[in-house]
């Protein structure tokens, strides 16, 4: 993993195991207050779909389902379902 893809992992961790979620507007807020440029729109969707995928690859099934329930687009769809 790269280290956007890093930092969305932890925010999803943290943030699931918290009981809480995050729109797509406030992980990119949160990730540019960590110094990072993530993109916007759909290049954070893809980010977020990419960290997946590098999860599982890892072998990671904890981290991925972290980030498949965390993340919602600003209408509160999850990031998948889009």
């Amino acid at each position: 993993m790269n280290i956007i893809q890093r930092e969305i992992s932890s925010i999803a961790y943290t943030a699931w195991n918290n009981g809480e979620t995050y729109t797509i507007s406030e992980l990119s807020d949160e990730l540019y207050n960590r110094g990072l440029v993530p993109g916007s729109g759909r290049g954070l969707f893809r980010q977020i779909s990419t960290t997946y995928d590098r999860a599982i690859e890892e072998g990671n099934q904890g981290i991925a389902d972290c980030i498949a329930n965390c993340f919602t687009d600003d209408d509160g769809n999850y990031v998948w379902q889009d």
